[in-house]
């Protein structure tokens, strides 16, 4: 594992960045500083944020990841310790909301959901504690969603899957805490989100 300088920027990995708050999220961090592995699925709708990268000179670099893929995750968080020898900030961000009532969901669909919104996190997050709980610091932020807080009609897989989220985070901020790592959980608008990253 290369030595981590002091002096070099920060690395962030922020999942879910081909579009919406983790495109913007990737954006934001790379232009305050961070070195920024912006992660997606699929890289074919990076064409955006590599021209932005390219015209701003930003300190990102795009990288396949898919949530919901184990070997896909391993391979990622693996090349980004390779290539930075730490990772100081993560933002769980790759999500998506499945609508209609419960009872015309599958349960295929209900699961693929939840394979996304809450298994993905667990399963990147799970990679990159170790290596935050060696540096003795680091910051996972989650990307929840108001959703989280309170059900409304038509989303009962999509909230009940940021409520496992919520439970998750505040569960997992106990036991890292001690390792100085902090888990920020965020149930975002824009303003929000760009204001809680700013203070990391």
């Amino acid at each position: 594992m290369t030595t981590i300088d002091k002096n070099s920027k920060p690395v962030a990995v922020v999942t879910g960045s081909s579009s919406g708050i983790g495109y913007e999220t990737s954006l934001l961090m790379a232009r305050n500083g961070f070195f920024t592995h912006a992660t997606m699925r699929s890289t074919d709708k990076s064409n955006k944020i590599i021209d932005l990268k390219r015209n701003e000179k930003l300190p990102l670099e795009i990288l396949r990841l898919d949530v919901t893929d184990e070997k896909s995750v391993k391979e990622a968080i693996e090349r980004i310790i390779n290539e930075q020898g730490r990772i100081d900030v993560l933002v769980n961000n790759a999500g998506y909301a499945l609508l209609g009532p419960l009872e015309e969901l599958s349960i295929r669909e209900i699961k693929e959901q939840f394979e996304t919104n809450v298994f993905g996190v667990i399963r990147v997050t799970k990679e990159v504690l170790p290596i935050m709980r060696r540096q003795m610091h680091g910051t996972i932020v989650n990307i929840s969603s108001v959703a989280g807080r309170i059900g409304f009609p038509l989303t009962s897989a999509y909230v009940s899957s940021k409520f496992a989220l919520e439970g998750l985070s505040e569960s997992m901020a106990y036991e890292v805490e001690q390792f100085g790592i902090k888990v920020i959980l965020i149930e975002p608008n824009s303003l929000e989100l760009a204001e809680m990253l700013l203070k990391i």
